[in-house]
């Protein structure tokens, strides 16, 4: 998987991944994590750069949810207010 052309705007990062040969645009959204392991990113939006397509299958995309998400153990009373 090949990552490029990160534009992140307030908590929408959008970005270029090539997955088995082929490029798409994924836009995914920042969310605080509810637990210690919790996921920071899910996805909002995806498609084909070069017909819109939305061809991806549940796994690839998990795949690429696994990636950008990273397993941190995120101090959760930073988050409480």
């Amino acid at each position: 998987m090949d990552m490029r052309n990160f534009i992140l705007h307030r908590d929408i990062l959008s970005v270029e991944v090539t997955i088995d040969k082929k490029d798409y645009i994924i836009g995914v959204q920042w969310k605080a994590p509810e637990k210690p392991y919790g996921d920071t990113w899910v996805l909002k939006s995806y498609s084909t750069k070069e017909t819109g397509n939305k061809d991806l299958s549940k796994e690839q995309i998990n795949e690429f949810l696994k990636t950008i998400n990273a397993n941190w153990n995120w101090n959760m009373d930073d988050f409480k207010k």
